[in-house]
């Protein structure tokens, strides 16, 4: 059911979006797609990884993790035949009401509350740590992206680098971040999820001085963003540190409180660069991600470090004991 609120709710409101007739109606829709985006990546995240066979989960979740990347890919695409129409641009994003009657016959719900009936009652304070922690790592793996992709495209053509290039090397990175969902997905089913998001973030701190040109040649900037891209491939395993560590009952509400309060204080990064480009200029972004996108980082790898796992038993499972 929240699955297709989400689905259609989201394709709605990139219509009103699209033919929004001032900037109040625009910003009331963007919220509205944001709230319905949400509920469709929650619903979906824990249907696919309830439903999947228990040795075939990170794939499964990677799979579904890896339309992030594969939009973004689509979104450069579609604008190529658009840019100069930006309602018939935005009017695109409403496609997915298409695949509601498919959910509507094809998609089951979590399997255990089907079979059981169980109702969920959650005791966030329970989950208190887990939360704040689950938190703290979302918010730094947004914070650092949005900050830096937020003025990237042009802080790129800033230090000359042609629009052609920028534009095929945001194609292609999205690709990869896709594949790399994938990747990393199939490897959580054989090895530590902790461990494979601390090696990501390793990864990204080699990568990030080459994409934002300590060196200002076009070859190592390429080299940092698909090493950069690459190592963010961990982002799906952020949301199962939390699925794994709390009851299946509550599993729905805490993944999607702990991604989306992630994603809001994560978006702020965007609005701390964006005002700093605007008083230094463009050029400093530069400059300004590396201190961002460090510290955000730095957070992430300390908080895993101290991260301590937990099994947990639902009340289904702890009644067939």
């Amino acid at each position: 059911m929240v699955l297709n609120l989400g689905t259609a709710g989201y394709s709605l409101s990139q219509v009103l979006l699209a033919l929004s007739p001032n900037v109040f109606i625009l910003l009331l829709a963007r919220s509205l797609q944001g709230l319905f985006m949400g509920a469709q990546w929650t619903a979906g995240t824990v249907i696919a990884y309830e439903n999947a066979p228990v040795s075939m989960r990170g794939i499964i979740n990677g799979i579904v993790q890896a339309g992030y990347g594969l939009g973004y890919a689509l979104t450069g695409l579609v604008y190529i035949f658009f840019s100069t129409n930006w309602r018939m641009f935005l009017l695109t994003g409403a496609i997915p009401i298409f695949l509601v009657p498919y959910i509507l016959a094809k998609v089951n719900d979590v399997k255990t509350f089907r079979k059981e009936n169980i109702k969920a009652q959650a005791n966030i304070a329970d989950y208190l740590s887990v939360i704040i922690r689950s938190t703290i790592v979302i918010s730094g793996m947004f914070f650092s992206y949005y900050s830096i992709f937020a003025v990237y495209p042009e802080f790129l053509e800033s230090i000359q680098i042609s629009k052609d290039y920028v534009g095929f090397l945001m194609f292609l990175s999205n690709v990869l971040l896709a594949v790399s969902f994938i990747a990393f997905g199939r490897a959580s089913d054989k090895f530590s999820k902790r461990k494979l998001i601390m090696y990501g973030v390793i990864g990204e701190m080699i990568g990030l001085p080459f994409m934002l040109a300590v060196i200002e040649q076009s070859s190592f900037i390429t080299f940092g963003l698909l090493l950069y891209t690459i190592a963010t491939g961990f982002w799906p395993l952020a949301p199962l540190l939390i699925v794994e560590s709390v009851p299946i009952e509550v599993r729905g509400m805490l993944t999607g409180l702990t991604y989306n309060l992630g994603s809001i204080i994560g978006g702020i990064g965007s609005i701390i660069m964006g005002a700093l480009v605007n008083s230094f200029g463009i050029v400093s972004a530069g400059k300004w991600g590396l201190i961002m996108g460090y510290a955000s980082l730095a957070i992430i790898f300390l908080t895993l470090a101290t991260w301590k796992s937990s099994n947990v038993l639902s009340r289904v499972q702890r009644s067939n004991i």
